[in-house]
């Protein structure tokens, strides 16, 4: 990668970056993001869980306030 790209977006706002990544990611295929067969059968299982249980879900922000918890 070019030292001189990556040094551009550095030069732009969090917010920016944030879109450019999304950007970026949307340009991606399936097959251009390389998954494990272990990392498969994990998500795979999540996915089953999630189906069979889906009243066992919370919200992210729900989650995200029981590891603050933790970490005090």
């Amino acid at each position: 990668m070019s030292t001189d790209l990556l040094e551009e977006a550095r030069r732009l706002s969090p917010r920016d970056r944030l879109q450019l990544i999304e950007a970026l990611w949307d340009t991606l295929s399936d097959e251009d993001i390389p998954v494990t067969a272990e990392e498969r059968a994990l998500l795979d299982a999540r996915l089953s869980d999630l189906e069979a249980n889906p009243d066992d879900q919370g919200p992210w922000s729900d989650v995200k306030a029981r590891l603050e918890q933790r970490r005090r």
